[in-house]
């Protein structure tokens, strides 16, 4: 039970004497305040809310991360369709390519002295740059082995010289926008006569 009791110190103020009480917390007989036999302690409320709060941090950590990758995948989607967008006019753009490679291939030597044909290869160097600036690059052929992912073979050659499935000319230039084919290199391969050919029976057939 908790008793009043008088301070030994007052003060006069306006002709009346004020009494300061204070109020004492009378403890148990050992000495500690007791606890409700009942309820939890309070080291079992604190476990409690602990775990209570690490599964709130664990739940938030989890809401940022699908947040996360949420915005991780909107990006990627918004540069892979941003990649994709212009393939179309890329890929009409691309005979014009072929049109200046065959128009410079088979210049007479005499031609290339003109100031009027270097207009049209600085043309033909711009138009390239400016592929090249959206991602386009040709796909280099002669020389390599032949790889369908990125080949198409049209004649097959019978040479001493080289060894099966080895791209001997480039017919026409193939590109790729990033990482992706938009029309393979069509390509002439060599087929040695003393070895089978798995490509030259393809191009037969």
């Amino acid at each position: 039970m908790n008793e009043p009791q008088e301070d030994t110190q007052s003060t006069q103020a306006g002709g009346q004497e004020e009494v300061e009480v204070n109020w004492l917390k009378r403890d148990s007989a050992d000495g500690e305040v007791p606890q409700d036999a009942d309820g939890p302690s309070w080291e079992e409320r604190f476990r409690e809310e602990q775990a209570r709060a690490e599964q709130y941090l664990g739940n938030w950590q989890r809401a940022q991360a699908d947040i996360a990758n949420v915005r991780r995948r909107g990006q990627q989607e918004r540069e892979e369709y941003v990649k994709r967008a212009n393939e179309e006019l890329i890929r009409d753009l691309l005979p014009v390519l072929d049109s200046f490679d065959r128009a410079l291939a088979t210049m007479p030597p005499e031609l290339r002295e003109m100031t009027w044909i270097d207009g049209i290869v600085a043309v033909e160097r711009q138009l390239r740059m400016a592929l090249l600036r959206q991602g386009v690059t040709p796909i280099e052929a002669e020389g390599q082995k032949f790889d369908p992912t990125r080949h198409e073979a049209i004649t097959v050659k019978e040479s001493a010289e080289h060894d099966d499935d080895i791209i001997t000319a480039e017919l026409q230039r193939g590109y790729k926008l990033h990482d992706r084919v938009i029309r393979p290199t069509l390509v002439e391969v060599a087929k040695n006569s003393g070895q089978p050919s798995v490509i030259s029976d393809q191009v037969e057939r």
